[in-house]
């Protein structure tokens, strides 16, 4: 019986520290602003930056959009 609680005991450590740690995960939030051409970093980086105060990057492979992205 007791090896039955300690076991118990056990996993249900295991099981709340998953718990605990899942909403300590970094979100990352995305927002694409209306360009109408093809990203550039020089100008992506910069607006990014300027408008919305968020890091800026080119994601895509043949139409590169350029995408703001920020911690939630």
């Amino acid at each position: 019986m007791t090896k039955f609680f300690c076991s118990y005991l056990f996993i249900s450590m295991f099981v709340l520290s998953a718990f605990l740690a899942l909403p300590n995960a970094q979100k990352i939030c995305r927002m694409n602003p209306n360009l109408r051409k093809a990203c550039s970093f020089q100008e992506c980086t910069p607006l990014c930056l300027q408008k919305y105060n968020m890091d800026g990057i080119c994601i895509g492979n043949n139409k590169k959009i350029c995408t703001c992205i920020y911690d939630c």
